[in-house]
């Protein structure tokens, strides 16, 4: 942004988190869950069932771009999704050893708690 703004060029970051999308019938393939990243991927995974689950249609996010080159009032960051706000401001609240820490939970309920504290998003596995 900085970079461009000499040339009157405005640079914006649409943070759409998960959005309906084609793109997760294509990722159907999931890693060995025996070895060392089973926790990181199933926590992971439950993260995006919660996200798809809730997603933002397409149609949002094409309205947020199209806000954010039409508006009379820019800035750099425009958030249009299930969990954005919540994600984007615990995350700039925490320091990034917080970060590191949250993946530290064995247990992945803990985790959940943990991530439900900090988040105020409730990602456990459904059903």
């Amino acid at each position: 942004a900085q970079e461009l703004a000499p040339f009157g060029i405005r640079v914006v970051i649409i943070e759409p988190g998960v959005t309906r999308s084609s793109i997760f019938a294509k990722n159907i393939d999931a890693p060995n869950q025996s070895g060392a990243y089973d926790a990181h991927y199933r926590r992971l995974f439950a993260f995006y069932a919660e996200g798809i689950a809730k997603a933002t249609p397409a149609e949002d996010a094409a309205a947020t771009i199209l806000e954010s080159i039409t508006t009379d009032e820019p800035r750099l960051r425009w958030r249009c999704s299930w969990g954005a706000d919540e994600l984007i401001t615990a995350r700039e609240a925490m320091s990034d050893e917080e970060w590191v820490e949250l993946g530290n939970h064995h247990d992945d309920d803990a985790y959940y708690d943990a991530f439900e504290e900090r988040f105020g998003l409730d990602i456990r596995p459904k059903g």
